[in-house]
């Protein structure tokens, strides 16, 4: 496209760190968020694509409104240890409000699964600067994958002009930070050949106190128009995790039975759970 570029440089303000979960602690998490009663939803009719979200922390709308009225749902165990990981890792970096990525009352973590088939997809946008803190923590976990960086000059609209782009790897079992710039200036998105395999992230954002608010009456009839449906885990394809038995929601020996979806893609019944080795 006339007047684009590509840089091999990545935006300024982000940061990579290689490595910065254990195969353990991938294992744990992956335990954790994969089990069959997970709370997850299908956020199809956002900008995601192939994958399922679980959210946790104060409830969010759609609109990137903090829905008063709502109970805060608490990180499991092992996602709260990591998000203190993270805001730990942060201030060590000397971040601006990196304790508020740890789990609390501030703490907002949004979980994608990216499904094997078809590849994940996660279309262009910038995180909502009015809802969320200048600094994004998101780590990466089963699968190595890539993040493509749309320098929009801060322009958040998602037909914004696109002056430049840069491809950035995602390496397994690593952390990246969105700062400055790569927070404020560019958008990011993920093609599905940039996700092929399974794949999940976990991102924290601290929610700012002057965000914006909605009434749960409001927000409930917001999801009338764009519904947001619980879903059960989708089947898991062997992930690369080393091998032990579990006996946490039946992950285990039997193969996958494929997916029945409504027209509107829906998941209506959770398919029996591939042999992940977890």
């Amino acid at each position: 496209m006339a007047g684009r570029r590509t840089t091999s440089q990545q935006p300024e303000g982000l940061i990579l760190v290689r490595d910065f979960l254990s195969v353990a602690e991938e294992r744990d998490l992956a335990r954790e968020l994969l089990s069959p009663d997970g709370p997850w939803l299908d956020k199809g009719h956002l900008r995601f694509a192939n994958s399922e979200q679980q959210e946790f922390g104060p409830v969010i709308s759609d609109a990137m409104e903090v829905v008063d009225g709502k109970p805060e749902r608490p990180m499991p165990s092992a996602t709260a240890r990591l998000s203190a990981r993270v805001a730990e890792e942060a201030e060590r970096l000397g971040l601006e409000v990196s304790k508020g990525l740890a789990a609390g009352p501030d703490a907002f973590c949004r979980v994608n699964y990216y499904r094997k088939e078809g590849g994940g997809y996660m279309h262009k946008h910038m995180d909502s600067k009015k809802t969320f803190g200048p600094v994004i923590g998101c780590c990466s976990l089963l699968a190595d994958a890539a993040m493509t960086f749309y320098d929009t000059q801060g322009n958040s609209f998602g037909m914004a002009k696109v002056h430049r782009t840069a491809e950035v790897q995602l390496p397994r079992r690593s952390l990246y930070f969105m700062t400055g710039p790569s927070r404020s200036q560019w958008q990011h998105g993920i093609r599905k050949d940039q996700c092929p395999s399974e794949r999940l992230s976990l991102t924290f954002r601290s929610v700012l106190p002057d965000a914006p608010r909605t009434s749960a009456g409001k927000a409930k009839i917001q999801s009338k128009v764009q519904k947001v449906s619980p879903m059960k885990r989708p089947s898991s394809s062997e992930a690369g995790l080393p091998k032990s038995s579990t006996k946490h929601g039946g992950v285990g020996a039997k193969s996958a039975s494929k997916l029945k979806q409504t027209p509107t893609g829906i998941v209506k019944r959770r398919p029996a759970a591939a042999k992940m080795g977890l």
